[in-house]
């Protein structure tokens, strides 16, 4: 067996055991609202809310019942303003377009904080799609 292979194997071994522990959960990307951070398809990581500053990914569940992953733009007391970072489809805060109350996301409705290491957001591409598939079944 190759080094590269063994380093293969322990990657892997790493995934499963941080996905299974419940430390870090997935998310699939559709659409491009998010766009060039993320675009359809992609995987993303995501671990508790806490410590949420203006910049950081968050996941919350909008007001018609959606899961968004958007932008923290905006912080005011105990509520998040969000917008995807893509100025093209998403010109306007998600509390001006419906997507979330007009104060914003209360703290209590966001689900997680996306993973990111030194600043960089972890995703893969593509994989999110063997999840979206079977959401749609």
């Amino acid at each position: 067996m190759k080094k590269s292979d063994v380093a293969i194997v322990l990657v892997v071994i790493l995934i499963y055991v941080v996905l299974f522990s419940g430390i870090v959960q997935t998310a699939s990307i559709e659409g491009v609202s998010m766009y060039p951070v993320f675009q359809n398809g992609f995987l993303t990581f995501y671990v508790s809310p806490s410590d949420i500053s203006v910049g950081n990914i968050v996941i919350y569940k909008s007001t018609v019942g959606t899961y968004v992953i958007h932008q923290v733009i905006h912080i005011d007391g105990n509520s998040y303003v969000t917008k995807g970072v893509d100025n093209i489809t998403n010109y306007l805060p998600d509390n001006k377009i419906g997507l979330e109350p007009q104060s914003g996301i209360p703290k209590t409705a966001v689900i997680g904080k996306v993973a990111e290491v030194n600043g960089f957001v972890i995703s893969i591409p593509y994989l999110g799609y063997i999840s979206i598939l079977f959401s749609s079944l």
